[in-house]
């Protein structure tokens, strides 16, 4: 994903390297599902009202794709965000799947 522009947010908590580069490993494999990825926006937060609902981290994936964005929200336990950020980009891969089915079936009944 070498000529997409990756933006990765860490909110309400400290940058974690190990992450980071689970997310650009993970974002570089995007582009073999989908050729035209214009850019990806990915913020790992421990939301303000975690107090009240436990130990909580978010994963929000933000794909930009050519006349189209495609949004994913995972949760998860902050103990586990390698597991998190699995499950996004994993929920992402299978959005773009069918996003690319489609385009599929379209082209062959036109």
């Amino acid at each position: 994903m070498a000529n997409v522009p990756l933006q990765i947010k860490f909110l309400h908590m400290r940058r974690m390297a190990s992450i980071e580069k689970e997310i650009i490993a993970r974002a570089e494999d995007l582009s073999t599902l989908h050729g035209r990825i214009t850019g990806c926006h990915v913020s790992v937060e421990v939301p303000d009202h975690s107090k009240h609902s436990g130990n909580t981290l978010e994963v929000r994936i933000s794909l930009a794709l050519a006349g189209r964005l495609v949004v994913i929200r995972k949760v998860g336990l902050v103990s586990q965000p390698a597991v998190v950020v699995h499950q996004a980009f994993e929920t992402l891969k299978r959005q773009l799947k069918k996003t690319v089915e489609k385009k599929i079936t379209k082209r062959k009944k036109a």
